[in-house]
């Protein structure tokens, strides 16, 4: 898996032929897949916006190069208390999967589904308390 990336200063930039900014439909099909440069391609440029309970991530998909904001949380239902798993070897580093839940268009795509299907996984670090 890549290293973290630290948070960006500045959101990431949709290219100029970008279907969300364009308003048209895109040609590249729903295709539930993941490449091993998809991380990397997404972490470049990604905003971390944490939240109470994870994190808002906003990026730019690695397939579709579709402006994506994805929320990540660590439980979707409240438990006792648990040992939180981190990454490799105690590092501080939580995996994280994400999804394009990108807004275009894309062929193919079932009526429940958002995005262009693409999914990798990403390490964040835990915030210190």
């Amino acid at each position: 898996m890549p290293e973290p990336a630290p948070p960006a200063r500045n959101p990431p930039t949709a290219s100029p032929t970008d279907p969300a900014r364009t308003g048209r439909a895109s040609a590249l099909p729903y295709e539930e897949v993941t490449e091993p440069g998809y991380p990397a391609a997404y972490t470049a440029g990604l905003l971390i916006e944490p939240t109470g309970d994870g994190a808002v991530l906003t990026g730019t998909c690695p397939r579709c190069h579709c402006a994506t904001v994805y929320t990540w949380t660590r439980s979707v239902v409240r438990s006792a208390p648990r040992v939180v798993r981190s990454g490799p070897s105690g590092t501080g580093l939580v995996p994280v999967p994400v999804l394009c839940v990108c807004r275009t268009e894309h062929p193919g795509r079932p009526g429940d589904e958002e995005g262009c299907g693409a999914y990798w996984n990403i390490l964040l670090e835990r915030a210190r308390r």
